[in-house]
């Protein structure tokens, strides 16, 4: 699905004069040499953003370390990239694609992406054509229901970390006092997700694949069903603010008291039903109904219907009080709000994974999450509510309970804070590099 006017054969020859290019970066240290060659494809790359930039940065560090890398990706990914010493250092390679995906509005994005993919298939072969290629990596963009036939390139793959096979419990699904069309959607999401696996090309190139790996045990089941034989679950991000446990841990202590006196809880979410903002204010509901001094406040995007619905949610529940509702902001100006409070709500019913939790608990805030989907693996077991049944009364009694035992006994919510603080220190590049290690590495170099 190329551009029209443009023809493989047309393409090819600028892709190649742009491999030449690159090839002679080729004469590098003799470490840099002896390094097996992969290529590793990622939609974007970016050093010091999020989402799939970020993780197509830190994949392709982790994968620094044990192969030299030819990066199939997009122009501005190589001019994002260029100034950073591990380019150089490392002997990376870009190889760019002519097509961009510049939206994802439906159903535009998915033509683009689409045929970027085509251009991947294409790219990958001449640099197969030119280097001694010994494996591949699709890092980004992660969903299983878009990839290139990689089984036809004939070289060992993995793929992931894949997201999106995610889906409401039914059980949450129809007790929540959401929108019905929201109600429709999540009941059909895991038969969409599902239909996937009847797809011959998908499950030719998962059922080939050295390794799928995945950002929950949801999607692994998904994938599983469309033929992935080895997978794995792993979580996807890196988080690479530095965190001072002490410093942050002495900064919690000064709030101590104010949290015998109010605590302040923090939501934050895309304007979409199954963020789960229903469910913040039902744990705000019971609270208060439990006698306990709390208020919430919440960041969204409030000025459309979703906005409305919740405060009218609001209004019936009688929250209005102990509520306030804040415009999504700059990540500086979260951050500074986060610091004032002392617990996220973090109800998301079906993330893929990323840092929020891990930034939340980084500042000192234990989460309370049914931990569904990635937030089973980015909360901390030790601190807040990590893990509940998946049903919405054990896990506003849950909720309560915990901030409760915070409220009479302050030092055990300082206790879990640090626990929190600690519990995020791991979520770095070299939690990756591990990762990288144990699952791609043997995937890729076994005979």
């Amino acid at each position: 699905m190329l551009p029209a006017g443009m023809s493989h054969n047309k393409l090819l020859p600028s892709t190649s004069h742009r491999l030449s290019a690159h090839s002679e970066t080729r004469v590098m240290s003799s470490e840099i040499a002896t390094k097996p060659e992969i290529i590793v494809v990622a939609l974007s790359i970016h050093p010091h953003r999020g989402s799939e930039p970020g993780k197509g940065w830190w994949w392709a560090c982790a994968l620094s370390s044990h192969f030299r890398l030819h990066l199939v990706t997009q122009e501005h990914s190589r001019e994002w990239c260029d100034h950073q010493s591990i380019v150089k250092s490392d002997g990376w390679s870009f190889h760019t694609t002519p097509i961009h995906v510049t939206s994802w509005k439906f159903p535009t994005g998915y033509r683009q992406y689409l045929a970027w993919l085509k251009e991947v298939m294409a790219v990958s072969r001449q640099v197969m054509e030119q280097f001694p290629i010994q494996g591949l990596c699709h890092v980004t963009l992660g969903s299983f229901r878009f990839l290139p036939r990689y089984d036809r390139l004939g070289i060992p793959y993995t793929i992931g970390p894949l997201g999106g096979g995610e889906s409401s419990p039914l059980r949450i699904t129809w007790k929540r006092p959401v929108p019905f069309q929201d109600k429709i959607k999540e009941t059909l999401r895991p038969v969409i997700n599902n239909s996937f696996a009847v797809l011959p090309h998908l499950r030719s190139c998962l059922k080939s694949a050295r390794l799928v790996l995945n950002t929950s045990r949801e999607t692994e089941r998904v994938v599983r069903r469309m033929g992935a034989r080895r997978t794995a679950v792993i979580f996807p991000d890196a988080y690479d603010s530095p965190v001072d446990v002490k410093k942050v841990t002495a900064q919690r202590s000064l709030q101590v008291d104010s949290v015998k006196k109010q605590i302040h809880l923090l939501w934050q979410g895309r304007s979409l039903w199954w963020k789960g903002p229903d469910l913040a204010l039902l744990v705000l509901r019971r609270s208060l109904d439990a006698g306990l001094c709390v208020d919430l406040t919440m960041v969204s995007e409030w000025d459309n219907a979703f906005g409305q619905g919740v405060r009218e949610l609001a209004e019936k529940l009688g929250l209005t009080p102990h509520l306030r509702f804040v415009a999504n902001m700059t990540r500086e100006k979260f951050l500074e709000l986060s610091r004032d409070h002392h617990g996220m709500l973090a109800t998301s019913l079906h993330d893929s994974g990323g840092i929020p939790l891990i930034e939340a608990q980084a500042l000192g805030l234990p989460c309370l999450t049914l931990g569904l989907g990635g937030h089973e693996l980015a909360a901390c077991p030790e601190a807040g509510v990590s893990k509940s049944p998946h049903q919405i009364e054990a896990f506003v009694t849950r909720a309560v309970d915990c901030l409760t035992r915070w409220q009479q006994d302050p030092g055990r919510w300082l206790e879990e804070s640090k626990k929190g603080i600690i519990f995020s220190t791991q979520f770095t590049i070299t939690r990756l590099a591990k990762d990288v290690g144990e699952f791609i590495v043997p995937a890729l170099m076994k005979s």
